[in-house]
């Protein structure tokens, strides 16, 4: 890219030392007009990629609320909760899942993936 841009530049001053001033603003025009368009593109590519990225956000609103992207093996949320044992298995997930995951509310769990175990409420034993 440098090197095209030095001869493009060699090549306008080329034009301009020798007098040729209608082709040098021709040419001139000519690749500031392809620059634009190649900004442009690039622009809107960066914009597509950004709003892809958005999509797959994993969110966690509200007091004790969980949420993960892929898997949760076990989440307790609620007070007071006594379990017991380790926590349950869960199946290895393979890439993170496409969407949002979101987990809104008081005590609330969400995954991409799957969950083991999930304890919401108050004084479980």
């Amino acid at each position: 890219m440098a090197a095209t841009a030095g001869l493009v530049v060699a090549g306008l001053t080329l034009l301009l030392l020798l007098k040729d001033l209608g082709t040098a603003g021709t040419a001139a025009s000519l690749v500031a007009d392809t620059a634009a368009i190649i900004m442009v593109v690039l622009a809107v590519r960066g914009l597509l990629l950004q709003s892809g990225q958005q999509q797959n956000r994993t969110s966690a609103s509200g007091p004790g609320a969980v949420a993960a992207g892929h898997s949760i093996a076990r989440a307790v949320t609620g007070d007071g909760n006594q379990v017991a044992g380790p926590a349950p298995a869960v199946a290895p997930g393979g890439s993170a899942p496409g969407g949002a995951v979101e987990a809104s509310g008081p005590k609330s769990v969400a995954a991409g993936d799957s969950i083991g175990e999930a304890v919401t409420g108050d004084n479980n034993a």
